[in-house]
């Protein structure tokens, strides 16, 4: 694409060193990646400075290097003066300005709905991407468990936890809309937000599901964490929001402007549409949904009450969309959950195993107070600290277990650069009785997984919580290959063999 950097003014641009005329072929942040005649940005951050790695980018092709060091670029550009440096007040801010650019504003050809919350970004981005879907708007999702287009799986090496990279980003849309999609759901994390993932972005809706306190180490403070997520709402056409939630749904029906369609779980609220008399069984749940003062009987394959308040969000979005309530009522029993998520599997020596990734103490409450409900002779929870994640945080999970199960797993999610066992300890700070005999320590998750294994019998029900995504674990800055399911399989296809389980 021919790019003239003076003819562009929203890229912040502060000065040109070189031609500011170049026929580019793609953009990165990554210096291995760089290709020929690419543009390459000096992104920086905690851990690293991208404007380190200017030689490595130029000795790959780069044609244009843009940062926000106008000393290394001037000495850069001294030592290559067939290259373009461009001196930009945000590296981050020219990234996403220039992934649209890049792409033809391909995110303004399909609908964008953000959905942001401390819990529940997952389901509800996969809620509304399979209810939307089901009312033939071919619709797909962004976020932790993967990229999907509404034909199945997209390749993609994910380089965030959740919401990508903006150039990513747009090249997933870019995907989206050439395989037909006309819709894209994806989760918007309040740290993706502050990196200006989504900068320029005007979503056609945004979700809110709830706000508690996460992601401290990053954010510092909850009221720096509730701006960020704020942000969002600054930045869109239409939202959605949860009656229930006291952490920020006051402040966006303050500050937002536009439609506006809320959700709650208490038939008495003032929310456009509730859920009441809610039953479970062992195929799904049926409640009442009332919309406008109508009432209708909803059956959905989904388990939680919880999950019929992200149901709601998806309703929410499709009413946004234009369609009908008698429209949206069959497309809910086709309703696909996402994987991970309160997912329940029943093949493994007649015992119910759940895969659920709550990863903060109000998500675990809620997921053991919904599971309690299930039949069962013992519960066995596997909890996790996620290393890379705010430490302050682990005591309070197991303050959400302790006293809720027969028996308790302490295992570690991503320790990133820390000691497993440090991350255990920090945990088992919070527990009341820490050497009780039914709390076990296992110091990766695959141990943990197999713990809980070995100390179940039949008819229990396991239950293996925390943020284990993506596929791996996030180790001293490697990903390495993991997965609950094949450990789960190997498990019970093998022989058990003897394996010992740690006591605290």
């Amino acid at each position: 694409m021919y790019i003239h950097f003076n003819h562009h003014s929203q890229l912040s641009i502060k000065r040109i060193l070189g031609t500011p005329e170049q026929d580019i072929s793609g953009i990165y942040y990554d210096s291995r990646r760089v290709t020929p005649n690419s543009v390459f940005v000096c992104m920086s951050g905690e851990n690293h400075d991208g404007h380190l790695y200017i030689k490595e980018a130029v000795e790959k092709g780069a044609g244009v290097i843009a940062g926000e060091n106008l000393e290394r670029l001037e000495e850069a550009f001294h030592q290559y003066p067939h290259v373009t440096f461009v001196l930009t007040e945000s590296a981050r801010s020219f990234l996403a300005r220039i992934s649209i650019i890049f792409y033809e504003r391909v995110h303004e050809k399909i609908k964008t709905v953000g959905v942001t919350g401390t819990n529940g970004k997952t389901t509800v981005a996969a809620y509304v991407k399979s209810l939307m879907t089901n009312l033939e708007m071919p619709s797909g999702y962004i976020g932790t468990i993967g990229m999907f287009s509404s034909k199945g799986r997209i390749e993609f090496s994910q380089t965030t936890p959740t919401t990508p990279e903006s150039i990513d980003l747009h090249s997933i849309f870019n995907q989206m809309y050439l395989q037909g999609d006309q819709l894209a759901s994806m989760e918007v994390t309040s740290v993706a937000i502050e990196q200006k993932r989504v900068e320029g972005i005007n979503f056609d809706i945004a979700i809110h599901t709830n706000l508690t306190p996460e992601h401290l180490e990053f954010h510092h403070t909850f009221e720096n964490y509730r701006n960020a997520k704020l942000k969002l709402f600054r930045q869109a056409k239409q939202a959605v929001v949860n009656m229930d939630d006291e952490g920020m749904s006051a402040e966006i029906l303050e500050i937002f402007n536009g439609p506006v369609l809320t959700y709650s779980l208490d038939k008495n609220a003032e929310a456009d549409v509730k859920a009441s008399n809610i039953k479970m069984s062992a195929t799904g749940t049926v409640f009442e949904m009332i919309v406008g003062g109508e009432s209708y009987i909803v059956r959905a394959p989904i388990f939680g009450n919880y999950n019929v308040a992200n149901l709601l969000a998806a309703v929410c979005t499709a009413l946004h969309s234009g369609f009908t309530v008698e429209e949206i009522l069959p497309a809910i029993t086709m309703l696909e959950s996402p994987e991970g998520r309160l997912e329940v599997l029943q093949e493994y020596g007649n015992r119910n195993i759940i895969l659920d990734y709550a990863h903060t103490p109000p998500a675990l409450k809620n997921l053991i107070k919904e599971v309690k409900k299930m039949p069962h002779r013992r519960l066995i929870v596997m909890i996790a600290g996620i290393g890379i994640r705010d430490w302050e945080k682990m005591p309070q999970m197991a303050q959400a277990i302790e006293g809720e199960a027969d028996e308790i797993v302490v295992s570690v999610d991503h320790p990133g650069f820390h000691d497993p066992e440090d991350i255990i300890d920090k945990v088992l700070t919070g527990f009341k009785k820490p050497r009780a005999g039914n709390i076990h320590r296992a110091p990766t998750r695959h141990e943990g997984v197999l713990a809980a294994m070995d100390l179940s019998s039949e008819k229990d029900l396991i239950v293996l919580t925390s943020g284990c995504i993506n596929g791996a674990q996030l180790v001293k800055g490697e990903r390495i290959p993991h997965s609950d399911k094949d450990i789960i399989r190997n498990y019970f296809m093998l022989e058990k063999e003897t394996r010992s389980v740690e006591y605290v």
